[in-house]
């Protein structure tokens, strides 16, 4: 997940194969693992992460807007 300075989130979540094909954050941001991500537990929730899975896969990184994610 990308941070602002301050604890505030971008809402942009990026998704790696391995941690040197993170992109560049946005100015003044960083980017921050998310422990508790399970892989098949959001595949189960939203069938749809598959597209984002196999572009992260294929290119080594998906950079998604994520605006929902936080508020359920």
């Amino acid at each position: 997940m990308e941070w602002m300075t301050r604890g505030r989130r971008t809402d942009r979540v990026v998704y790696v194969i391995k941690e040197r094909n993170l992109p560049k954050p946005l100015p003044g941001a960083e980017w921050q693992l998310d422990a508790k991500f399970n892989v098949a537990d959001e595949l189960l929730r939203n069938p749809e992460f598959k597209f984002v899975l196999k572009t992260a896969l294929d290119n080594g990184a998906k950079v998604v807007v994520e605006r929902h994610r936080w508020d359920e």
